[in-house]
């Protein structure tokens, strides 16, 4: 595991909490959304979540690795 990991997957959770925000904001601000946008809304949403996700999967497998050759060594 290095720092470039880490830092991937602060920057997919910075940007997953601005998506957040952005759509709270949003529907704060609208009494009536259609369902059309509230479903693209919901699947960008979606999609930020798997970025975070596939950073902190990338980090375990790695932590894993390097686990496993210390103890090879």
């Amino acid at each position: 595991m290095n720092e470039h990991d880490i830092n991937g997957l602060m920057k997919a959770a910075a940007e997953r909490q601005l998506a957040v925000s952005a759509l709270q904001k949003k529907y704060d601000t609208s009494s009536n959304v259609p369902t059309e946008q509230l479903v693209i809304d919901m699947r960008e949403l979606l999609a930020t979540e798997r970025i975070v996700l596939d950073a902190i999967i990338t980090l375990f497998v790695k932590i894993g690795a390097d686990a496993k050759a210390s103890s090879v060594e």
